[in-house]
């Protein structure tokens, strides 16, 4: 959007005589935009004492503060200059630019004035006067001063005068974007502008000034405004290799992460930059957005409020922080700040657009369309709220409406990456066929996706029926449900660029999902889970007008899927919960949108699933539903746990904690140990030789180096101190197998077995040894031992599996499938052996359940077909049987 345009204030006055600065003012420019901010700052200090140098030096001076942060002393370095020099045009025009960003906009005019009527092609004071009008809500007049930029540069081009200084290049840069964005509705045409402005103008600057970052960067911004991520980050990382401390461009590149949600990268970005500038107003923004996207308002208003300060009449700022009080539902504070910006624009279609983006971000969609309409009402020539609005209502499942919207934004700007992506999935739908239900209207390629659909549409029905009753709701239908036939087509529907690295999503009220045979996937997934997570969000999010925290409708969809915690789940419950390292109410939801590892975003779908089970188990099933309607009368988490469970917080969580402790003993394995490093082993060792326990996991080290030397010198030492010593046998059993001394390793195997706290690697050697030697009794015996030390290791189950079935134990064998298949929700393979195996004993009923979870992963699979098939029609189903082969077959 045109607010990441211009995001850092303009730094750069048009300077007098560019290529005719004497070399020591180069010099200090050079360090300047190298980034060396002090030393530029000295040298443009001590070139302002030659009487023919105060000007720019001055400036030079100004804009070396004001990169560090520090704009009161930048206008002070100007105003000390104009004592001297009171009708220098340049020092006006830059006293203007600094008093129209601190928001002093009388005396900015005023200033801009004065050095017109000294230079009345003085770019950087136009510019201003260009900016306030446009702040202010004249647009006339500020459509007039950005059209001049465009006739000047026009004229001295045809006059074979081309502007040469990069900074007047920068200028008529801005001003000529700004130009193309207030009539590319009107002139198509304008889109060229864009275009050329990057090309020609920026490019312009960049060969009059190799060094000019600020080119690039705003380069950059303009090209993320136009969504084109990886084009803009070229720019900013051009930026910052000529100046690593350009805090603008390190907040484009933050900007740039949080468009695609990756807020843990955007809120470093927006940290690095502010270590460089402490007070700039786009850093803190950003990070505020990164605090918003988190539920934090408070900390996001800290932030805001520091940006206001600096700079107190930017609407950007002010936006969000209209946004924090209408998402407190701070009325008095909100009306006030509307006031307040109302007063000082006439016309804010800036705030408004700004303030629908923010509350969108938060759900708040019906609000968001209001705000919309508001900014395209106020500013009709602006071609983003009306894109905005349009993607709005693609993401609410209103496809004509924003098709009319966003067919007018791409006519007029073609350049917008998200307008043109969505335009793009819209044709792209206009060859899917529809399915209409009692609750849905389902979308899909007949030629890919068929079979799927057909079975999906009674299968969503079933869904919606069982969520229904579990959430005592039921929501306005019909509900959009998009099957896509490429990967990323479904990417682009769902974020307007083809890079999300999902396969289901709810955008808030419709569904879209990619096919399990979709270009772009690897492989079929279980849809019917997928379905399942996402309907989930559908009830949750409207039962509660958008409301519900995200912890509580992931939990609840988690628990909607209906498998079994994953076993990485498990893990890290084993070793945080005993640690007193698990999150809480007020940091999981932090750990949903910044997680500071992979683990930890795993613990936050975890203990959301946990949170609401113990909800259930301590407060009865009611309890959710009671939750839910807490959310939707606009309760905090405080005030609804409150309000549901009569307990504060705090009495929660101590709950919760001990229902934690509960499932930590149930789970019964050993907390994982923190593995140690090779270096850490020999330190550890050399302090404690005798230690045979720390020889025997050396041994282990470098025998999965390949280092056989080492590993047996260890495994040897370990054995001479502490006979059977587990990982040392295990070491010495592997050594002499591949020497081919396979009854010396089996003995070593044999004498290491603890079967108190037996060690998993001897267990699993053990049990294959005998496996290979036909000893399957005894194979079993050891994987049902390993089974016991890790029960929510799915390899041991695999094992015992696989010995079943070469035993010709089928009971064995069927019981170790159904104990295995949950554990992998996307194994289609164990389902289809699952359900012939039951269906050869005789148990249909059983063997329809297991061929109806392999068709929700894979309903092409003509051998899941056909158990399904044949399970039917022994149960005499024949009614049913009919009617799957039509859904599945035609």
């Amino acid at each position: 959007m045109t607010r990441y345009l211009c995001a850092c204030l303009c730094l750069f006055c048009a300077g007098a005589a560019f290529a005719a600065d004497p070399p020591k003012l180069k010099q200090a420019r050079q360090r300047w935009l190298k980034g060396n901010y002090e030393e530029a700052r000295a040298l443009y200090e001590e070139l302002a004492r030659d009487p023919k140098l105060k000007v720019a030096a001055a400036v030079g001076v100004s804009k070396c503060h004001q990169s560090q942060g520090e704009y009161g002393k930048a206008l002070q370095a100007v105003e000390a200059a104009l004592k001297g020099d009171g009708k220098s045009s340049d020092l006006l025009a830059r006293k203007a630019e600094l008093l129209h960003f601190l928001g002093r906009w009388d005396e900015a005019e005023k200033a801009a004035d004065a050095a017109l009527a000294q230079n009345k092609e003085n770019l950087l004071a136009r510019w201003t006067k260009a900016q306030i009008y446009r702040d202010r809500g004249d647009l006339k007049k500020a459509d007039a001063e950005f059209r001049w930029f465009v006739r000047y540069y026009t004229q001295r081009s045809n006059a074979d005068n081309d502007i040469k200084d990069p900074d007047e290049l920068l200028l008529v840069g801005l001003a000529g974007t700004e130009n193309a964005r207030w009539n590319i509705l009107r002139d198509k045409e304008m889109a060229e502008q864009f275009k050329f402005v990057l090309n020609e103008v920026y490019g312009d600057a960049l060969k009059a000034e190799k060094d000019f970052w600020p080119a690039e960067c705003q380069a950059g911004y303009l090209l993320l405004e136009k969504y084109n991520r990886g084009e803009a980050l070229d720019a900013f990382d051009k930026a910052l290799k000529i100046n690593p401390q350009a805090a603008e461009a390190l907040v484009g590149k933050g900007i740039s992460a949080f468009q695609k949600f990756e807020f843990k990268d955007a809120e470093r970005f927006a940290e690095q930059a502010l270590k460089i500038n402490p007070n700039l107003p786009a850093a803190l923004r950003l990070r505020a957005d990164v605090w918003v996207a988190a539920g934090d308002l408070d900390k996001a208003l800290t932030e805001l409020e520091q940006a206001r300060k600096v700079s107190p009449r930017d609407e950007r700022t002010l936006a969000r922080v209209a946004a924090c009080y209408f998402l407190q539902k701070k009325q008095a504070d909100y009306a006030a700040l509307v006031k307040e910006v109302e007063k000082q624009d006439a016309k804010p279609g800036l705030f408004w657009a700004e303030l629908g983006e923010q509350v969108e971000q938060r759900r708040r969609f019906d609000d968001a369309e209001k705000f919309y309409q508001k900014a395209v009402e106020l500013r009709p020539m602006l071609a983003d709220p009306r894109n905005s609005l349009g993607l709005l209502y693609l993401r609410l499942g209103r496809e004509k409406d924003a098709r009319d919207l966003l067919d007018e934004g791409f006519k007029a700007d073609p350049f917008n990456v998200r307008v043109a992506n969505s335009l793009k999935v819209l044709r792209h739908l206009d060859g899917y066929k529809t399915i209409k239900t009692r609750h849905f209207e389902l979308r899909y390629d007949e030629k890919n996706d068929g079979p799927l659909a057909r079975y999906l549409a009674d299968y969503l029905e079933t869904v919606y029926d069982e969520l229904a009753d579990r959430f005592n709701y039921k929501p306005k239908g019909p509900i959009l449900v998009e099957v896509f036939n490429r990967h990323d087509m479904f990417s682009g529907r769902v974020v307007a660029v083809p890079d999300l690295h999902t396969i289901g999503a709810c955008t808030g009220r419709m569904v879209a999902m990619a096919s399990p045979h979709a270009r772009g996937v690897r492989k079929p997934f279980n849809w019917g889970r997928v379905m399942r997570h996402e309907l989930t969000h559908i009830f949750n999010l409207e039962q509660t007008h958008f409301l519900v925290p995200h912890w509580v409708t992931e939990g609840l969809a988690v628990i909607s899927e209906g498998y079994p915690r994953p076993q990485i789940w498990n893990q890290l419950l084993l070793e945080r919960v005993p640690a007193g390292d698990v999150l809480n109410l007020e940091t999981i939801d932090l750990a949903f949108i910044r997680p500071r590892s992979q683990l930890e975003w795993n613990l936050a779908y975890c203990q959301s699933q946990l949170y609401m089970e113990y909800l259930q188990k301590q407060y009865g099933k009611s309890a959710v539903g009671e939750l839910l309607a807490a959310y939707a009368d606009g309760l905090g988490t405080q005030a609804a746990i409150q309000k549901v469970c009569k307990v504060d917080t705090a009495a929660f969580e101590k709950g919760y904690k001990a229902y934690l402790d509960d499932v930590v003993k149930s789970i019964r394995g050993k907390p994982a140990e923190k593995p140690m490093t090779l270096a850490q082993l020999k330190d550890a060792y050399a302090k404690d030789p005798g230690n045979a326990d720390l020889a025997g996991k050396l041994a282990v080290q470098f025998l999965r180096r390949k280092d056989n030397a080492q590993a047996r010198k260890y495994a040897k030492a370990a054995l001479e101190k502490k006979k059977g010593q587990p990982l040392a046998s295990y070491v010495m059993a592997r050594l002499e197998t591949a020497a081919g001394n396979n009854e010396q390793a089996l003995k070593l195997l044999q004498d290491a077995v603890d079967r108190d706290s037996p060690e998993p690697l001897v267990l699993r050697e053990l049990g294959k040894a005998y496996y290979e030697a036909g000893e399957f009794t005894k194979a079993a015996e050891m994987y049902e031992l390993g089974r016991k030390v890790e029960p929510y290791e799915s390899q041991w189950l695999e094992d015992l599996a696989r010995v079943h079935a070469q035993a010709g134990n089928k009971g064995k064998q069927i019981a170790a499938l159904k104990a295995l298949v949950p554990m992998d929700a996307d194994d289609l393979v164990k389902r289809k052996r699952l359900a012939r195996l039951l269906s050869e004993e005789g148990r249909h009923a059983e063997a329809e359940k297991y061929a109806r979870e392999a068709l929700e992963i894979d309903v092409r699979d003509k051998e899941a077909r056909e158990a399904l098939f044949k399970a039917l029609a022994a149960q005499k189903k024949d009614d049913e049987a009919a009617r799957m082969r039509k859904v599945l077959e035609n």
